[in-house]
């Protein structure tokens, strides 16, 4: 029987900071920064509440440094806006919208379910047509392609289906950066890795790629 790891998730405050944190099997405390842009502890197990507050302590100077530089890259919604490929919209409700319609700067909807489908709907359509446009450099046919909300993946290719998944929260980015990461995980069709193979293949079909991949990191929302 397979023994399990053992992790212990929870939140740490430190003066005006919170970092969400996870205990496991580690040799070393490691901070860094996920994909929403906050602070994240991962700290080996051994460790005790002292020497993690002697860790944060001395790297005190460098958090506050990069806890300005996020705050100017975080994208803040209100309840009634939202981001579609690229642009924030006004959202507007009401029971006569039967259809979600964009005027402007504006999107009308009947309730947040309407809007959530419509997003869906959308998604289908405009991760289809990327897909469909660039096939033609890839042997291998995608076979399934998948759309759901995940947490930590814009997107992933299972190599040996041909089975291609992509977040529906990809629709918030712009057109640009959609593109992109469909073309990083059609390459995986071809390369199941991220290696020096994997980044020229990409290079060739997209040579701009590496300005898309900074634009989808540092747009957060």
């Amino acid at each position: 029987m397979a023994k399990q790891s053992i992790s212990i998730k929870g939140i740490l405050e430190f003066k005006e900071f919170r970092f969400t944190y996870e205990k496991k099997k580690l040799k070393y405390l490691r901070l860094r920064v996920d994909r929403n842009l906050n602070f994240k502890l991962s700290i080996p197990l051994y460790y005790e509440q002292r020497d993690i507050l002697y860790f944060l302590e001395k790297n005190e100077a460098w958090i506050r440094a990069k806890e300005k530089e996020l705050a100017l890259k975080r994208v803040v919604l209100s309840e009634d806006e939202v981001y579609f490929l690229g642009k924030k919209f006004h959202l507007v409700w009401g029971e006569k919208y039967k259809k979600v319609r964009i005027q402007k700067d504006k999107i009308y909807a009947k309730d947040q379910k309407h809007l959530q489908a419509f997003i869906r709907q959308s998604a289908r359509i405009v991760f289809e047509f990327f897909i469909h446009k660039w096939q033609f450099a890839f042997d291998r046919k995608v076979q399934r392609i998948c759309i759901k909300e995940m947490v930590s993946r814009w997107g992933s290719c299972n190599h040996q289906k041909a089975n291609i998944n992509l977040n529906l929260k990809l629709m918030q980015k712009p057109i640009k950066v959609i593109e992109y990461v469909i073309v990083h995980e059609l390459t995986h069709l071809i390369y199941p890795h991220h290696q020096k193979e994997f980044y020229n293949f990409l290079y060739r079909l997209m040579p701009d790629y590496k300005e898309r991949e900074v634009f989808l990191k540092t747009l957060i929302f």
